[in-house]
């Protein structure tokens, strides 16, 4: 059900993450496209995490076209999945960084405009008052959580990296051709149990809260 009498701000630096990328990017009616894609008003219902795919690969094209880059076919997908994914290498990461660079774009402005799946459930429950029957992709804590640690993970590796390629640039630290790799693994002191973070979510106990359940 859509609140259409909700006004959302589009001034400059305030209102939400959405709306304040689309007025950087010149991305008009981003806003209502995200509604009716939910929805699925006019065409097949959009999942939360499909619709933040979107929103950042249109915001990646944005950029390319601000610099006056020329892309491929999925050039924009794959540069997507570099700065984002967490199975990518550090060393690809980097790479694809310094090519958008190379093509004018402005690196950590477009990495701080990525949005996260949190950014459009924010968006669409609490500033366009937005609900629809209930659905698999609804967020939930351990979801919200996870994903909290992904982001953190992929900064702190982006940090490190930025770190060490300074020492190289300084002449204060010599290493070859490198990679950057967060391992977090959370471990029960009682039962001993070292697992992901994702197993943890996933599975929703460790070793001994299983044996009590059983």
């Amino acid at each position: 059900m859509r609140d259409t009498g909700t006004k959302v701000s589009r001034r400059g630096g305030r209102g939400p993450k959405i709306e304040r990328i689309a007025d950087r990017y010149g991305i008009t009616g981003l806003g209502d496209e995200l509604v009716d894609a939910w929805l699925g008003e006019g065409r097949e219902q959009r999942s939360l995490r499909e619709l933040e795919g979107d929103v950042n690969r249109r915001v990646i094209q944005a950029a390319l076209d601000e610099a006056g880059a020329h892309v491929l076919d999925g050039e924009v997908d794959n540069f997507y999945r570099l700065l984002t994914s967490d199975d990518v290498t550090a060393g690809s990461r980097t790479e694809a960084r310094n090519t958008l660079r190379e093509k004018g774009v402005d690196v950590d402005q477009l990495e701080a405009d990525i949005i996260s799946y949190q950014s459009v459930y924010n968006y669409l429950k609490r500033h366009r008052n937005v609900e629809r029957k209930s659905s698999d992709d609804d967020q939930t804590a351990a979801e919200s959580g996870l994903n909290t640690i992904r982001k953190l993970r992929s900064r702190l590796r982006t940090v490190t990296i930025d770190v060490i390629d300074r020492l190289v640039k300084a002449e204060e630290v010599v290493i070859g051709a490198y990679e950057v790799e967060v391992d977090i693994r959370v471990t029960c002191t009682d039962c001993e149990t070292r697992m992901t973070p994702a197993a943890l979510l996933s599975s929703g106990h460790c070793n001994c809260d299983h044996a009590v359940d059983e």
